[in-house]
């Protein structure tokens, strides 16, 4: 299993992404082999998604597959690991890009787990006007 893809989503994905579409969230969102560059939005009542502190913000919308392996388990980690649903869709909460990562790992009994780690430094977050 070699085949990981994580690309950002855009609106012509049409996620559902708690009310939000992507373009409300990020632009010319660029994924690298080792790192994530573009502008992340600030976002101020994101309550359908995030509660509490967490409801503003900067969002990052990426999408994560094997594509033509089926039943692969694929986590995400920015500051807790979580499980992703079928869709591979996930957004994220950066609050600094500094010191933060994205780390996304496939895995299925009988392959080798395949980890990709995305550095932020070269993230762009808006901040509130």
């Amino acid at each position: 299993m070699t085949g990981l893809t994580v690309t950002a989503l855009t609106d012509a994905d049409e996620p559902d992404l708690f009310g939000k579409e992507p373009s409300d969230l990020q632009s010319n969102i660029v994924i690298g082999d080792e790192s994530i560059s573009g502008t992340l939005l600030y976002v101020e009542d994101y309550s359908s998604a995030f509660g509490g502190d967490l409801d503003h913000g900067n969002y990052i919308a990426l999408h994560a597959e094997v594509p033509d392996v089926d039943d692969v388990t694929i986590t995400v980690k920015v500051t807790n690991t979580a499980t992703l649903d079928e869709d591979g869709n996930m957004v994220l909460r950066i609050a600094d890009t500094d010191t933060q990562t994205i780390t996304i790992t496939a895995s299925k009994d009988g392959y080798e787990n395949v980890v990709k780690e995305y550095a932020l430094d070269e993230l762009v977050c808006q901040g509130p006007t």
